[in-house]
């Protein structure tokens, strides 16, 4: 192959897809440290990106404008005369923006990422797991995207070192399969005077009950429980976070509670605010989210409900202060890779039955509080 000085990733989205492409940006680096590395991204999410010292061009695509847009920066994709394309996201509208810059008299080689359909369809429909049985372990999201690339170093085999790096292994070890976030200053000292201001510079947990899809949210009755318990057992104050869509569910979350105990900031924050509030925190409390994906970036101690998703899809977290708290057996999960917005079953069994007094017991684990005695009823 000739010699790579240019190369363009692309991921669009979404939140926690983004963070988990950050090892990736940091392994090319790594192979690759003279050539310029561009990465396409929806105009949301850019900020994810924007102090990652990996990059040299962050393309912010906005959807907003339609197929106008989406034809230009093609045009200005292919003026651009990469040496490699690695297109980690592989759906309709990245494939035509590959299209005409790859082929036998292109300079430009696009490589895809394998998303593995087949094997998902059948355990998704069918509850055939061949996840371990052909690879002998779960292979996660970030790892996928690594793999990606391994046609520019060479041959890589389940189990293989990555050249120059550490053996992959499953849960991530060393720096391999870390993603990673870098806050502006602007965030932190939002984010500083936040905890100044309202929190009176007391430890907070923070809170995310949103997700994009229903089977993946707890439901916000459990949340409130859950708060109520913490509260009461150690007056450790809670910040709800999340965006725009999440309002409604903090809204119903918050219904009757004190101040003193809980406050919420959805929607009133921006990703890196929010990453920041987050980094403060004691421990993050979560759904199967793309939050999610920011606090393991962040190395904070996170607790996460997942419902109708499982494992061999790729998306637990893998740091070593991350636990997931899932009803494990159930029969019917998962009902979907990515999430429903109704409970196919009608019974809801894979969130109904993670109860709040499992998920404090987790909790008060993690916060080491002592059990306390209650008296006979």
């Amino acid at each position: 192959m000739q010699n790579i000085n240019k190369i363009l990733i692309i991921r669009f989205s979404s939140l926690g897809d983004v963070v988990l492409a950050t090892p990736l940006i940091r392994w090319l680096r790594q192979h690759f440290p003279e050539a310029e590395l561009d990465f396409l991204v929806r105009q949301e999410y850019a900020e994810l990106l924007h102090h990652n010292p990996g990059i040299d061009q962050l393309i912010e695509f906005d959807v907003k404008p339609g197929f106008n847009s989406l034809r230009k920066l093609k045009n200005r994709l292919k003026s651009s005369n990469y040496d490699v394309v690695l297109d980690i996201h592989n759906n309709l509208r990245s494939c035509y923006l590959c299209l005409g810059m790859g082929g036998f008299f292109s300079r430009t080689r696009i490589l895809r990422i394998r998303k593995q359909q087949f094997i998902r369809l059948l355990l998704v429909k069918f509850k055939i797991n061949l996840y371990r049985r052909l690879y002998g372990r779960v292979i996660p999201v970030w790892e996928k995207y690594l793999r990606t690339a391994k046609p520019l170093v060479g041959k890589m085999e389940t189990g293989d070192s990555l050249p120059g790096d550490t053996n992959l292994s499953g849960r991530r070890t060393g720096q391999t399969g870390r993603p990673e976030i870098l806050l502006s200053d602007e965030a932190v000292n939002r984010a500083e005077k936040i905890k100044e201001d309202l929190l009176k510079n007391k430890p907070y947990i923070t809170l995310a009950p949103g997700a994009k899809h229903f089977t993946k949210r707890w439901p916000a009755e459990y949340y409130s429980e859950l708060l109520e318990r913490i509260y009461q057992e150690t007056k450790i104050e809670a910040v709800l976070i999340g965006g725009d869509d999440d309002v409604e569910v903090s809204e119903n979350i918050l219904n009757g509670f004190d101040d003193e105990a809980v406050m919420s900031l959805v929607g009133q924050l921006s990703i890196q605010e929010t990453a920041a509030v987050i980094k403060g925190s004691s421990l993050l409390i979560t759904n199967d989210s793309g939050l999610m994906h920011v606090a393991d970036a962040l190395a904070v101690p996170l607790i996460a409900i997942f419902g109708s998703t499982v494992e061999e899809l790729g998306f637990f977290p893998g740091g070593p202060e991350a636990i997931v708290i899932q009803n494990s057996g159930l029969y019917c999960r998962p009902c979907s890779h990515i999430g429903r917005s109704h409970c196919p079953k009608a019974h809801f069994r894979c969130m109904q039955e993670v109860t709040p007094e499992i998920v404090w017991q987790t909790v008060r684990e993690k916060l080491g509080v002592t059990q306390k005695k209650r008296g006979r009823m």
